[in-house]
């Protein structure tokens, strides 16, 4: 589209500022070629259509920045590891620039990937290597290592163990690729020594060791809210938005415009507080999206359409025009693009974020009310309060006729399984997720969380992870409630919500699922010998659950992510263990294992006499010494 462009009566023209836009964010979006949004792709494809790429400051490039300054004297090595996408090339890339090495990319062509770069320190000239693409540079699998690159490697070692080293290593590499191509060196190649360093930084997420002169990044670890909140200030600051002004006659840039409406979505308070939410909740599951990703995910949420002529899946300039004429903007809405709605489910899968976004199964999930909400809102004397605050308020998507069609003959119907009753619910799951972006979290009633597979994630986020950041104790009701979900798993017994966690095994000291052997019990507020149970903030800033026996550090940390908040809340609301999830469970099972071997640990033989838990009224929990008459 960077061509003249024809339509009929007219004689060929240049693209507009608008349309050059367009088509440029295109090619961030779930397009399906393999020279998608590459460091090596993007500045061409950027200088083809002379728009700047869509960049913004890396979140780990001020630390790079801070530990690396040949003109102060501050150099180290550094591995730069993580999945695709994050942008380790990159940073590579503009440290090569910074230190002198000019604008040099080295392309997917270039399979050396390595250039060295000489740089000047107050002690001298260092030599700086730099490795743009590891994957690209080692040998393939079952290749030998070619001597050059061998002895490289083996330099990069004794620079990073012995010291005073006068040159230094910048690595981008993939992790998997990491581990791989440290296994794969030779055995008597003195790299290989580096080897169980390797693996510990990346097993402990650890970013330095002692005695090693070595910045380990695994950028992996960067927060996903982070990323799309620079991604947004980002995409939504570009100065080509213009086009909604300077075009606004072109109905691809009018009000009516699918894009116009995505755009103004993009930048209303509520839905980029709820966009913000969801990568919060991502992060708290452990979940990391690569900052390619997140871009391809705001492309798509602007100009996401499953009636796109290509394989792109994405709207054209044509595309936005033909969407206005034929009324049909509902079908490119930001509500259901942001989960990847318009891709084919085989597409949709072999992406990261959208993969991850759909385990929360936003819109799939829903309430009898919010339901009623949706198909009786508007003629309920009951819900047309709510309907109309929540519902037809919407400035942009209230009007969905398709939607209304489906709704009617699905009521009309004498037979739900009659032809146009799976299409209205394949229609009503977008309507829910429109729902969830306009509702708000401070009525319980009409909880958006509700419309996912995680309903305590509002109060996981309120409760849990607020309070923590700003150093404020988890409240007592919540530590309850999940010690609650703990004492009814690790027992057995179905538990009440009490003030202390029991430590119980079986008859034959095992963790069976009836444990009614009374070893110990560990109060949630700290007691005189150091005992306590709480919700803290471990060092990478995350959530657990911590058991402390005694005063001498035997202490044991289960990880609350959402997922397992989810598990023992709902345990303790009633649940089977098994019904919400095996893996929580075992997970669980797992815990109590590690606190059981910290507690031996502790009182070694002195366990004290036999006794069982016994259950009182309520769920209460007590033991009683078990006496044997000879």
């Amino acid at each position: 589209m960077t061509g003249s462009l024809t339509y009929a009566g007219e004689e060929a023209r240049p693209p507009s500022p608008g349309e050059r836009w367009v088509t440029f964010l295109r090619g961030y979006g779930p397009i399906n070629r393999i020279e998608g949004m590459y460091a090596e792709t993007l500045p061409s494809h950027a200088r083809k259509f002379g728009i700047a790429p869509l960049q913004f400051e890396h979140p780990y490039r001020a630390k790079l920045f801070e530990v690396l300054d040949p003109g102060a004297g501050r150099l180290t090595n550094v591995i730069l590891t993580g999945t695709a996408g994050d942008g380790k090339t990159t940073l590579c890339h503009e440290l090569w620039s910074k230190f002198g090495g000019g604008d040099h990319r080295v392309t997917g062509k270039n399979r050396d990937n390595y250039l060295p770069l000489e740089v000047v320190t107050p002690s001298g000239p260092k030599q700086l290597h730099f490795i743009f693409e590891f994957s690209g540079w080692c040998p393939e699998k079952g290749r030998p290592w070619p001597e050059d690159r061998l002895e490289l490697m083996n330099r990069f070692v004794r620079s990073v163990l012995e010291p005073d080293p006068d040159e230094f290593f910048i690595i981008a590499a993939n992790d998997g690729r990491l581990v791989h191509a440290w296994d794969s060196l030779p055995t008597a190649a003195p790299a290989k020594s580096l080897a169980p360093s390797i693996e510990e930084l990346l097993a402990n997420d650890r970013s330095q060791l002692d005695d090693h002169e070595l910045l380990f990044l695994n950028l992996s670890r960067m927060s996903t809210a982070v990323i799309l909140e620079r991604a947004l200030d980002c995409l939504l600051g570009r100065p080509e938005w213009s086009c909604f002004d300077d075009e606004a006659d072109d109905l691809a840039f009018s009000a009516a415009s699918p894009l116009t409406r995505n755009y103004r979505l993009l930048q209303d308070p509520a839905v980029r507080d709820r966009l913000l939410a969801l990568a919060d909740l991502l992060d708290a599951n452990g979940l990391h999206v690569p900052i390619r990703e997140v871009l391809l995910l705001l492309v798509n949420a602007l100009l996401g359409w499953s009636g796109a002529s290509d394989t792109a899946y994405v709207a054209t300039v044509d595309g936005l025009r033909n969407l206005v004429e034929k009324g049909l903007v509902h079908e490119a809405a930001l509500y259901s693009n942001f989960f990847g709605a318009n891709l084919p489910e085989r597409r949709r899968e072999g992406l990261m974020v959208f993969r991850h976004l759909g385990g929360l199964r936003i819109g799939h999930e829903t309430t009898n009310l919010l339901d009623s909400l949706l198909i009786f809102g508007a003629d309920d004397p009951n819900l047309q309060a709510d309907y109309a605050a929540y519902v037809a308020s919407d400035p942009y998507y209230s009007d969905n006729p398709e939607f209304e069609r489906l709704r009617r003959l699905y009521l009309e119907a004498e037979d739900e399984r009659v032809d146009g009753a799976q299409e209205f619910l394949t229609v009503l799951v977008n309507e829910r997720r429109r729902l969830f972006f306009r509702l708000p979290e401070n009525d319980e009633r009409l909880d958006p969380w509700k419309l996912s597979v995680f309903p305590s994630a509002g109060s996981y986020r309120r409760k849990v992870l607020e309070p923590l950041r700003a150093q404020r104790p988890v409240d007592a009701i919540i530590l309850q409630r999940l010690v609650c979900g703990l004492n009814r798993i690790w027992s057995g017994m179905l538990a009440g919500e009490l003030d202390r966690l029991f430590l119980s095994t079986g008859l034959d000291f095992s963790s069976a699922k009836v444990s009614d052997i009374y070893l110990y019990e560990v109060p949630l507020r700290r007691s005189p010998h150091g005992d306590e149970v709480a919700i803290v903030e471990t060092e990478d800033s995350s959530p657990a659950l911590r058991v402390n026996l005694g005063k001498d550090g035997h202490q044991v940390d289960f990880k609350l992510r959402l997922v397992r908040y989810e598990f023992l809340s709902r345990v303790a609301q009633g649940a089977l263990p098994s019904s919400f999830s095996k893996e929580c469970n075992e997970d669980v099972l797992a815990f109590k294992s590690q606190v059981l071997t910290e507690y031996y640990r502790l009182v070694g033989n002195n366990s004290g006499p036999l006794s069982i838990l016994t259950q009182g009224p309520h769920g209460a929990l007590g033991s009683r010494q078990l006496s044997i008459n000879l």
